[in-house]
């Protein structure tokens, strides 16, 4: 019986401005990007003029569906996981070398604050 191999990573993000945020699995062999979730430690309401676009990509593939703050029902609670849906049409940009990144550029409109763990889980496809 064999054993699938999987690996989580995170990231932590307390941010009042935009910013761009890198992950790498670090592990050798390709593994494929499974699901990404974030974690808030701080509510942020969904308010067109104070809130925050979430775009994912590896290179110039997007790899998530953009997550905007202000659409209905993506305010963020504080200790209550929101999932972004992965885009399973990115074919091989789902799939990760040990040094590939992730990039996730949380854009900022208004005085909104990102306070959140991103959460990425990744499968192993190949050594």
């Amino acid at each position: 019986m064999s054993v699938q191999e999987s690996v989580t990573v995170s990231a932590f993000v307390d941010t009042s401005a935009t910013v761009t945020l890198g992950i790498c699995h670090g592990q050798s062999g390709e593994y494929k990007l499974e699901s990404i979730t974030l974690v808030p430690f701080a509510a942020l309401s969904e308010d067109s003029g104070n809130k925050y676009v979430i775009a994912v990509t590896q290179g110039s593939d997007t790899v998530a569906t953009s997550y905007d703050t202000s659409s209905s029902g993506n305010a963020l609670t504080a200790a209550t996981s929101k999932a972004l849906t992965v885009t399973s049409s990115a074919g091989s940009a789902l799939e990760f070398g040990a040094t590939d990144v992730l990039k996730f550029v949380a854009t900022k409109t208004g005085t909104a604050n990102l306070k959140c763990h991103i959460v990425c889980a990744f499968s192993k496809v190949r050594v």
